[in-house]
C-alpha cells in the first residue's frame, strides 16, 4: 500500500468501483476503513451502526438479489449489483440499530458509510455503495443467521482492488447549487 492521499486528493479520487482485481484485502484494511466509519459524526452521538463483514458468503448475497429479481424484473440494477457483488473482494453490510429518529439515524449512517469510502480510496483499495440490498433485508438477514427486529440493513460497501479507473462523471457547479443571501460573495 502506498502513502496517504492527500484530503482533497482522496475526495476527488473517489469513484464508484464495479471491478476489482482477485487480489486480497487485508483484514488491517478492513479494520481501518471500518474504523473510519465509526469516527463519523452521529445524531446525539448515537453511534447507530453495526457491520458485517462478509469474505467468503458474497455469491450467496448475489444469489438471494438474482432470485428476488426474478420475481420483480422491473428494476434491471439488481442483476448489475448482484455482479458487482461477486466480484468483490469483501462485502460489508450496515446495519441500523436504532429507531429513535430514524431521520437523523439514517442521516448518520451516510456520513458513517462515506468515512467508509473515502479511506477506502484513502488506501488504493475500490468502493462502491450499495442500496439494493435493502429490499432483500429478511432474506439476506435470514441467510446469515441475523436477528433484524431490532436493526435495519440500510445499505452494503463492495472492497475490492480496482481493476479499471473510471472517468469522474460530471458534478454539479457550486454556483449552480449554492444561493447566497446575507452577505457578498467577495466577502472573505
Amino acid at each position: 500500500m502506498g502513502d496517504k492521499m492527500d484530503f482533497d486528493v482522496v475526495i476527488k479520487n473517489r469513484r464508484s468501483i464495479r471491478k476489482y482485481s482477485n487480489q486480497n484485502i487485508p483484514i488491517t484494511a478492513i479494520n481501518q476503513i471500518i474504523e473510519a466509519g465509526l469516527l463519523a459524526p452521529s445524531a446525539h452521538n448515537r453511534q447507530p451502526w453495526e457491520i458485517v463483514v462478509l469474505k467468503k458468503k458474497q455469491t450467496e448475497i448475489a444469489a438471494i438479489m438474482k432470485q428476488y429479481n426474478s420475481i420483480h424484473p422491473e428494476d434491471e440494477s439488481i442483476l448489475k449489483t448482484a455482479s458487482t457483488i461477486e466480484r468483490c473482494n469483501t462485502l460489508l453490510l450496515v446495519y441500523c440499530n436504532s429507531f429513535e429518529q430514524w431521520e437523523y439515524d439514517l442521516l448518520s449512517m451516510g456520513a458513517m458509510i462515506e468515512n467508509m469510502l473515502l479511506k477506502a480510496t484513502d488506501l488504493e483499495i475500490g468502493s462502491v455503495w450499495i442500496g439494493n440490498v435493502v429490499p432483500m433485508q429478511k432474506e439476506i438477514s435470514n441467510y446469515l443467521k441475523i436477528d433484524d427486529r431490532n436493526k435495519k440493513l440500510v445499505s452494503a460497501v463492495a472492497l475490492g482492488y480496482p481493476l479499471h479507473e473510471p472517468k469522474p462523471l460530471s458534478r454539479k457547479k457550486l454556483l449552480d447549487i449554492v444561493l447566497y443571501q446575507d452577505f457578498m460573495i467577495d466577502e472573505e
